[in-house]
């Protein structure tokens, strides 16, 4: 008999839990009440929100006249109508640099035909585009300096890489 009374307490319990979270529930998803007396509309608001994301990736590093690098973006998620724009600037004017020696180099993309200039575009997503690349690739500019050994040494310059997105104020 006892068991039976403490399954039956169980349930009307268990019940009693599930009744007040179902009131609860209703309780706080009505923010606005009409009643048989009232024949004025009730309005509320419904919202969307999603934040801008994207993900960029550049390469560690790009090697004159060396393998194709690529610059990839994925998860683009912007405002319509902006457009998510990668672009790019050489600290030394693009020059690959060794103490006192340097040597011009062109970047281009996909094969294009011009070399890209400081603040020239890399890769540009229209909104709605979720994913895109660009292949870029480091050519000496004066096909004569092939000719010639950098003696052991590397010649270096820096490229940042800039991203607007359609956020920047």
């Amino acid at each position: 008999m006892k068991k039976r009374n403490f399954a039956l307490l169980s349930t009307a319990a268990m019940l009693s839990l599930a009744l007040a979270g179902s009131i609860g529930a209703v309780v706080t998803a009505s923010a606005s009440e009409i009643t048989q007396d009232s024949k004025d509309p009730i309005t509320t608001t419904v919202t969307y929100n999603v934040d801008t994301t994207w993900k960029l990736t550049i390469p560690e590093s790009i090697v004159v006249e060396g393998e194709e690098a690529t610059v990839s973006a994925s998860d683009v998620t912007i405002e319509k109508g902006e457009t998510f724009k990668v672009t790019v600037a050489s600290a030394n004017e693009w020059k690959v640099e060794s103490g006192e020696q340097s040597l011009d180099y062109d970047l281009k993309v996909n094969d294009g035909p011009d070399a890209l200039t400081n603040g020239g575009e890399v890769l540009s997503l229209d909104a709605g585009t979720q994913e895109g690349s660009a292949t870029l690739k480091a050519t000496l500019d004066n096909e004569d300096e092939k000719k010639y050994s950098t003696g052991g040494k590397e010649y270096e310059d820096t490229l940042t890489f800039t991203v607007s997105d359609g956020t920047e104020a």
